[in-house]
């Protein structure tokens, strides 16, 4: 009888042969940052279940330095049960290293204590990622603020903390975030609010606290009027006000290099202080009260402004009698149409290699603005005019013969050129040619045109026959592409994203 149980069994391991060799645990011999990275793109609950697989497994579980906890979308009993498991679970894994952690915390409950009783175990969580010398913190907690409920104050182990070089906060409901006394000192390099309440202290910490902060990012921050921030360290700052709260920006700083704004108040003060800045993106409003100290260093602006009034106008010109020796630039209609008025800007864009303009079609009246622009671009050398898809100009009245007397300096630079041709585009048409017949240095021309236009685009191919320059033709059709930034050149690109 043992004899014939031995026959079988091994008549059974040698029909499962092959099958056996595909059920080998290949993922537990994996290296642990191998193994990491696998897991990082799983949610915590699939990350759970491959910690039950083996004793090496559940080493790869407990040892996950990125975690994703969310508290949203349950239940009272649920998220009860989920708390339970995600305390049990920060627990076990011990001291073991937290590299990024993500916080989704909504409370729907109306009881109070049941608030208190998520709102200390979430800062709990801080406490545990301080511990495990967290690296990236990123927290949002929806929902508005309701009297009784306590305010959000991080804990001051936090702020503290040597590891962490990255902090997120979305309040997404205006609550308060305190902060620690300027006195407490942080190694924090990169700093992100959003729908955040800040009072006066927080500018004076961020001023005086954090001496390593290179990133700083505001975005629909509410509290005070006049948000003032001086740093030694800061290289980069993006701020998105509020619609609803009007304010105030002062911010300096020797190393800042890039800044992005979307300013939407005229009536209010902008002050900024950078003269080591390289990049600079701008759109929305001009401030009736505006300062920015000559920079020298500028590299790329691109500035998306929509001024109103004739006192809009003035503040636009010396804004740009700061920005000078901008390489790169790139701006709406309304922006180029301020900066001609009465014969402005004589000389300050003398240093534009690179230059864009968006939304625009060269209606009668824009080829005069266009005209009186590349006149002040001698060194000019891209060029890329963008349309509107919805735009439909007037048929042209400017042919090759107009650009021909207006002998522009920059014709001789340009070695690169695209052209959207908007709806009877004539304009364009007409500056195109000109351009093929007398850019002795052009290299590339790129046309994206209508299927209705090919006849005049076959006028142009027959022009560039007789050009003494080399052209490379790449013809789309416009109505098939997508309308984003695929038309500027890889090198423009580079500086102008």
């Amino acid at each position: 009888m043992e004899h014939k149980r031995k026959s079988l069994a091994t008549a059974i391991s040698q029909s499962q042969g092959p099958r056996h060799e595909r059920l080998i645990d290949r993922f537990s011999n994996l290296p642990e940052e191998v193994a990491h990275h696998i897991l990082s793109s799983l949610t915590l609950r699939d990350i759970c279940r491959v910690g039950c697989v083996s004793k090496r497994c559940m080493q790869f579980y407990l040892s996950t330095p990125s975690l994703n906890f969310d508290v949203r979308t349950f239940s009272r009993q649920k998220r009860l049960k989920l708390l339970g498991y995600l305390d049990r679970f920060l627990s076990q894994r011990g001291d073991n290293k937290i590299q990024h952690f993500r916080i989704r915390w909504l409370c729907r409950d109306d009881d109070a204590s049941s608030y208190y009783d998520e709102y200390f175990r979430v800062i709990n969580w801080m406490y545990t990622a301080a511990s495990c010398n967290v690296e990236v913190l990123d927290l949002y907690f929806p929902g508005k603020y309701e009297l009784g409920r306590p305010v959000l104050e991080l804990p001051s182990c936090i702020f503290l903390c040597q590891s962490l070089r990255s902090l997120m906060v979305d309040l997404h409901g205006d609550k308060l975030l305190k902060t620690p006394s300027f006195a407490c000192f942080t190694t924090l390099q990169c700093l992100k609010l959003s729908s955040v309440t800040i009072d006066e202290e927080f500018c004076k910490w961020i001023s005086c606290s954090c001496k390593c902060i290179k990133e700083l990012g505001l975005e629909s921050v509410v509290g005070i009027e006049k948000i003032c921030i001086e740093s030694s360290s800061l290289e980069s700052f993006r701020f998105v006000p509020s619609y609803r709260h009007v304010c105030h920006l002062n911010i300096s700083g020797e190393k800042l290099e890039n800044i992005q704004m979307y300013w939407i108040y005229q009536s209010s003060k902008l002050n900024i202080f950078a003269p080591n800045l390289k990049s600079l993106k701008w759109k929305g409003r001009v401030a009736s009260h505006l300062n920015l100290e000559k920079v020298m260093c500028l590299e790329k602006a691109e500035i998306f402004l929509q001024p109103r009034i004739r006192a809009d106008f003035g503040n636009l010109f010396e804004a740009f009698c700061s920005i000078q020796r901008v390489e790169v630039l790139m701006l709406n209609v309304a922006t180029m149409k301020a900066l001609i008025w009465k014969g402005s800007m004589p000389g300050l864009l003398a240093h534009v290699g690179h230059f864009c303009v968006r939304d625009m079609s060269l209606t009668d009246h824009l080829v005069k603005v266009m005209t009186s622009l590349l006149k002040r671009m001698p060194n000019l050398h891209t060029l890329h005019v963008v349309t509107s898809k919805s735009v439909c100009c007037e048929s042209g009245k400017f042919g090759s013969k107009y650009w021909k007397l207006k002998n522009l300096a920059c014709i001789n630079q340009l070695k690169e050129v695209t052209f959207e041709i908007s709806n009877n585009g004539m304009n364009e048409w007409e500056l195109a040619r000109y351009i093929i017949e007398n850019a002795k240095n052009l290299k590339k021309l790129f046309i994206y045109y209508l299927p209705n236009q090919f006849t005049l685009f076959r006028e142009i191919t027959e022009s560039a026959t007789n050009s003494p320059a080399t052209v490379e033709f790449k013809v789309y059709d416009k109505s098939r592409r997508v309308y984003n930034d695929d038309l500027i050149s890889p090198d423009v690109q580079q500086k102008t994203n």
